[in-house]
């Protein structure tokens, strides 16, 4: 099996842990992401104790100037990435709150982070043989509704449903453009998709979940939910398995193929969210892939 070298973000618990300590355990040299140093710091020891070879970096992925201090961080230290899998993610409460920046901070952390991130390292990961980006995105991209294009970020339209449903699909846009952006500038060692784990007992919903109705339906929905070895399953076939060599553009779950309905799919609406992201993170970026 081939050692490949993969980045992890929010790594410091639930399924970016257990992604990372899988593959650790497979072989693969592993730079783990955390947004809390105590937490980010015992899953790295968890890995060395099982004698992987691992890496970490903190940082708030909510603020892209933190996003560009950990590509820099990165690329930096490595000549090549193998695999990213853009696992960290967020969801808030009732009330909408923004960023230091001014972003809303669903949108942020979801959206642009994994958009920004992706660009910024894609001149490591174009130089692997065969590199593979992996995104997180949720079932809950049915949820949101229909975009709302002069208000992306939910100013006045704001509610904890709309923001989490559509920042993942906003996502699922934004990696199935990047497959499309590749496929123009004639690179074909970087493929792009994007999974769901299920439902899965993380601290994900930890602020949404913490009181009131939402505190009601986590401990409803508790039951049914997935293990977080299941959860992390699809990432961990994505980022390795040579059954989805070249596979790129696609949406998986249960380490499946999914099928994704028609209203859902819309190419102009996945380029004007790589517009508005592109516009967000313009001082961090060139034009290039």
């Amino acid at each position: 099996m081939d050692r490949k070298t993969i980045l992890i973000t929010g790594a410091s618990s639930g399924i970016g842990r257990e992604t990372a300590i899988s593959l650790a355990k497979q072989g693969h040299s592993i730079i783990i992401h955390g947004r809390n140093p105590e937490k980010t710091k015992a899953v790295y020891e968890e890995i060395e104790n099982i004698g992987g070879k691992v890496a970490m970096y903190t940082t708030d992925l909510s603020l892209i100037s933190e996003v560009k201090r950990l590509a820099d961080e990165i690329k930096s230290k490595y000549d090549r990435l193998d695999v990213l899998i853009n696992n960290a993610g967020g969801q808030f409460g009732n009330k909408r709150e923004v960023t230091a920046e001014g972003h809303e901070k669903t949108f942020a952390i979801n959206t642009l982070a994994p958009f920004l991130l992706t660009k910024l390292l894609m001149e490591l990961l174009v130089k692997s043989d065969s590199s593979r980006v992996v995104t997180v995105s949720s079932e809950s991209y049915r949820q949101g509704g229909q975009p709302i294009w002069a208000d992306i970020e939910l100013e006045h339209h704001y509610s904890l449903t709309r923001s989490y449903g559509l920042s993942k699909l906003y996502v699922y846009w934004v990696m199935r453009q990047f497959a499309v952006e590749l496929n123009k500038a004639g690179i074909t060692n970087v493929t792009v998709n994007t999974v769901e784990p299920g439902s899965a007992n993380t601290n994900l919903g930890r602020v949404s979940a913490s009181k009131g109705f939402g505190r009601i339906i986590y401990f409803l929905w508790k039951p049914m939910m997935w293990s977080i070895e299941k959860a992390a399953a699809t990432s961990i076939y994505l980022a390795t398995s040579p059954e989805v060599e070249g596979v790129t553009g696609e949406f998986y779950g249960n380490c499946k193929r999914k099928d994704i309905k028609y209203k859902w799919i819309s190419e102009e609406g996945q380029q004007r969210i790589w517009d508005y992201c592109f516009d967000a993170c313009k001082q961090y970026l060139r034009q290039e892939i």
